[in-house]
């Protein structure tokens, strides 16, 4: 016959744990802790931040002042000299401040129409394809790769491109006409039936 239990006998799932449990109020107080912690780092960030920002513009500031201070005194006389040396000076302060300057004069339009508007465009005999002949506006590109601002550009393409989109919108309107003839005669069509 099985002798019964020993009621005071402690089995392996009674015993008790070497190391008393967290009580409930401490582990809020922890969560919030550590809440409150990873709160105070991400303050701090956004003020390390701020502050390399603020410190970016005054750099910025700076240049833009100095180079703007290189213009007292220009004259008429003075400023085909006077005028590289600034416009230098304000692309540097530009690119110090984490933006690009964007000038595609002189460049072939394949390489800059991402990030170039036509305005419009003039032949110019002996070139193989369309280049930027002059910047009405610069583009200008952040340091985290936004374009902030569209260049806008005026063309010079050579003659015949121009005879190649004369052509095109010629062949277009044959086909439009075409088009247009080819649905009358349909119209017709089913009126008859």
């Amino acid at each position: 016959m099985t002798q019964p239990a020993d009621p005071l006998r402690i089995d392996e799932q009674e015993r008790l744990l070497a190391a008393r449990p967290e009580p409930p109020q401490g582990v809020v107080w922890r969560l919030l802790r550590e809440r409150a912690q990873a709160a105070d780092a991400a303050v701090a960030e956004t003020h390390r931040q701020a502050g390399e920002h603020k410190s970016a513009f005054e750099h910025f500031a700076r240049d833009v002042a100095n180079a703007l201070h290189g213009l007292h005194g220009v004259t008429p006389a003075t400023a085909a000299d006077a005028l590289p040396s600034l416009t230098a000076k304000l692309a540097k302060a530009l690119e110090g401040s984490g933006a690009r300057f964007l000038d595609p004069a002189g460049e072939p339009y394949e390489e800059v129409e991402m990030w170039a508007d036509v305005v419009g465009s003039e032949q110019r005999a002996g070139l193989e394809r369309a280049v930027v002949a002059e910047t009405l506006q610069p583009g200008l590109l952040m340091a985290d790769g936004k374009l902030a601002q569209r260049a806008r550009v005026y063309l010079a393409v050579p003659p015949a491109v121009r005879e190649r989109q004369d052509g095109q919108s010629e062949r277009t309107e044959q086909a439009d006409k075409a088009e247009q003839a080819e649905q009358t005669e349909q119209e017709r069509e089913g009126e008859q039936e």
